[in-house]
């Protein structure tokens, strides 16, 4: 696992949001999940500083002959620690998420994306749907259907992200993976900023 740390963040958000604090530092990141094996994931903050951008190395969900229920479904949560100056809070904007899929007539295959805070009593979830017949690259993204707020009243907060994409069981050969391209499964992650 590694992680890269961009100071000066600044971020347009919608409504109520405003410019991001001047220092937003990532001090941790825990991976855990099927999808996700040690060093094989990486997180950074992207260029302008208003997403994070998560890659999966060997991130592979697969159906037909010879696999098993353990090859159809992946899952991959990280955890990171995040600092940032005090009277600020964040939430996610959307997200997209850019791999490979070979996906027959007939099959259909799913990703959702959860995010919440540590302490925090809701979560945000973004799902894509990949529906046969499909093959290629895809880029994707998906919108909220709640928006969740990292605590006020202080300068940190854990923020869980689980990554979770599944093929309905079938005989035929089928695949949700990295792009062959990049060798990545790449979900960018918007946030917008607000002062408490």
């Amino acid at each position: 696992m590694r992680f890269t740390t961009f100071l000066s963040v600044i971020s347009a958000g919608l409504g109520t949001a405003t410019a991001a604090p001047r220092n937003l530092r990532v001090t941790g990141v825990s991976v855990l999940g099927s999808g996700c094996p040690y060093g094989s994931a990486d997180v950074t903050i992207a260029e302008g500083n208003t997403a994070l951008d998560i890659r999966l190395s060997e991130y592979v969900v697969r159906t037909g002959p010879n696999t098993m229920a353990s090859d159809w479904r992946k899952n991959c949560k990280l955890t990171l620690n995040l600092e940032y100056d005090a009277g600020f809070q964040f939430s996610t904007l959307n997200t997209a998420m850019t791999g490979f899929a070979h996906i027959p007539s007939g099959v259909e295959g799913q990703c959702q994306n959860t995010f919440d805070f540590t302490g925090a009593p809701s979560q945000a979830k973004y799902g894509i749907t990949l529906d046969g017949e499909r093959d290629g690259r895809f880029s994707l993204s998906a919108d909220p259907d709640l928006v969740t707020w990292s605590p006020c009243g202080g300068s940190t907060a854990i923020f869980n992200m689980n990554t979770q994409c599944w093929i309905s069981p079938t005989e035929k050969q089928a695949l949700i993976a990295v792009d062959r391209i990049s060798s990545k499964l790449t979900i960018r992650v918007a946030l917008q900023w607000r002062n408490c």
